[in-house]
């Protein structure tokens, strides 16, 4: 494919699962909103405006990730690379759904646990494909990492 075509297509992946999670997910209705502030969350649980910057400098990276993947030479070690990005990009649309859809804080942890060893794995076999590739995806393991954490806390208080 050409430059153009891939970077539509990476981006057009994590921008569109981004899409996906917030119009499966009613975190913006009242009654879901309500339930959320009335959560016990841990003091180290970021204030909502943090999110939208970390997400969307995440999501820029895993798109930039995403098109050095797609521009590599093809083989089996970049189909690998390029379908466990892809899962951790569906992943992220599947949070949502699960924590304000379902209202499922179960679920919503072991979406994080699944995507912190998805993200892990995407990241090693990436690393043979493009090192680059590879190194913009740590910051999204590390945030991941951090959401367990937040997460394992939300659900075991509530």
């Amino acid at each position: 494919m050409g430059r153009i075509i891939d970077a539509a297509l990476a981006t057009a992946t994590v921008f569109g699962a981004q899409y996906f999670g917030r119009e499966v997910s009613p975190a913006e209705e009242g009654s879901t909103r309500r339930w959320f502030h009335h959560l016990n969350k841990p003091a180290f649980s970021p204030p909502a405006p943090v999110y939208a910057v970390v997400w969307t400098l995440l999501d820029g990276l895993l798109a930039w990730s995403g098109y050095r993947l797609l521009r590599a030479e093809s083989s089996f070690k970049r189909t690998l690379a390029l379908s466990l990005w892809a899962i951790c990009v569906a992943g992220v649309a599947g949070f949502p759904f699960a924590v304000f859809r379902k209202r499922r804080l179960d679920a919503g942890l072991a979406i994080c646990i699944g995507l912190v060893v998805t993200s892990g794995a995407s990241i090693c076999t990436a690393k043979k494909v493009d090192r680059c590739a590879a190194k913009l995806q740590i910051p999204f393991f590390v945030w991941l990492t951090f959401a367990v954490f937040v997460q394992e806390e939300v659900w075991r208080r509530n």
